[in-house]
């Protein structure tokens, strides 16, 4: 199994990866902050995660989409974000994004989420996931 991390921060995303503990659950986790790394990324492995935020380097993280959706397999997508506004919910819902998660308050619920992926990766059901928009 196998994830990626797109975040303008490469601080952030070394925090993320040792506090959700990602060794324990993939086999590979890849680490970018760039719109074009992530898709030749997305073009040679088979990313099962892809947890990403908005605001990058260079563009906007929600241009992941679009590109995930067009692989041949569907990987999760979870938006991490300091952009979790009502307002926006329903666009991120929109642009089917499985899950959204508040940077500042919902961490230890990403976690979770994140323990329960990996389990279901590996008996590979992701049916009874459902989504966080509620």
């Amino acid at each position: 199994m196998k994830m990626m991390i797109v975040d303008s921060s490469r601080l952030v995303s070394e925090k993320l990866r040792r506090y959700l503990e990602l060794d324990n659950y993939f086999d590979e986790v890849f680490e970018t902050d760039l719109i074009n790394e992530a898709k030749t990324i997305l073009q040679k492995e088979h990313v099962d995660v892809i947890l990403f935020d908005i605001q990058l380097t260079e563009n906007s993280g929600l241009e992941l989409v679009p590109i995930s959706r067009s692989l041949s397999y569907k990987p999760v997508l979870i938006l991490f974000t300091n952009y979790k506004l009502p307002q926006y919910l329903n666009i991120y819902k929109q642009l089917s994004i499985d899950y959204c998660f508040d940077k500042s308050s919902e961490l230890a619920e990403l976690k979770l989420l994140i323990k329960k992926i990996a389990a279901n990766l590996r008996d590979q059901s992701l049916t009874s996931l459902q989504h966080n928009f509620n």
